[in-house]
């Protein structure tokens, strides 16, 4: 006789509800998310172009997906043309459905780029990562990353449009260098905040701190990556951007 047959039926009983409950709160703990499942879209371009809302790359600009050689496997490769001013990727898709950011959230951005050239001949920044405002009230732009004088800048621009860099480090062209942004998003300028990771390394911003406060959500807003040369249109330039990842926490897309 085995040793269950022996159990008193009251005792039996027990066990069987014991079991039950350890079996469901198993069950309960297997269905919690980790922290790596908080992240809330993979852009990888192995997906194609069909990972961002929408494309704003007007021929002779072209985008596409090449496989690269230095290791980072498929890529977005950015290229705006000598006639139009952008080639962006804009917003995120999560499945077939256009994702909604919302007010009084946290996010997290992750990419990785390489430009083809971090100065412009005829002097003037460009545009590779937007914070964009649709439509535009009194923030077409609370957050912008420009590209100039061999140094990527990151700007808050306040409401009325007035820009202030609050940040910037030296880059070399055809280097591939990794960005998390961190953006809570708030309409008080008090409430609204941004951080910001370079090459692993949290970073320091103009005031000392780091993390900025300031209003960083206007009627709504959505990411954009890619070119937007907002000086020189027949200014041709490449962005190559991989490894794009939106998150609620810094270790969704690092």
């Amino acid at each position: 006789m085995d040793n269950d047959s022996k159990i008193h039926p009251k005792r039996r009983h027990h066990k069987r509800h014991l079991a039950a409950f350890v079996l469901a709160g198993a069950f309960s703990l297997s269905l919690v998310s980790p922290a790596s499942a908080a992240t809330i879209w993979d852009g990888d371009a192995s997906q194609g172009t069909g990972v961002f809302r929408g494309t704003e790359c007007e021929d002779p600009g072209t985008l596409t997906t090449p496989t690269q050689t230095d290791g980072h496997g498929t890529v977005f490769r950015f290229a705006k043309g000598s006639t139009e001013w952008r080639c962006e990727g804009r917003g995120i898709r999560v499945g077939a459905n256009p994702y909604t950011f919302v007010e009084n959230s946290t996010y997290y951005l992750g990419w990785e780029s390489k430009l083809d050239q971090v100065s412009l001949p005829g002097g003037g920044d460009f545009v590779v990562f937007q914070w964009k405002s649709y439509p535009d009230a009194d923030q077409n732009y609370p957050v912008l990353m420009t590209v100039a004088n061999g140094n990527v800048r990151l700007h808050y621009v306040a409401p009325g449009g007035t820009w202030q860099q609050i940040w910037s480090k030296p880059i070399a062209a055809f280097d591939w260098h990794k960005f998390a942004l961190g953006i809570h998003t708030s309409t008080s300028a008090t409430d609204g905040w941004i951080e910001l990771w370079f090459d692993g390394v949290k970073q320091t911003f103009s005031n000392g701190q780091q993390r900025f406060v300031g209003r960083t959500w206007d009627s709504a807003n959505e990411p954009k990556w890619g070119v937007y040369d907002r000086d020189n249109v027949t200014d041709q330039i490449v962005n190559r951007v991989d490894s794009l990842r939106v998150g609620t926490t810094y270790a969704d897309v690092d």
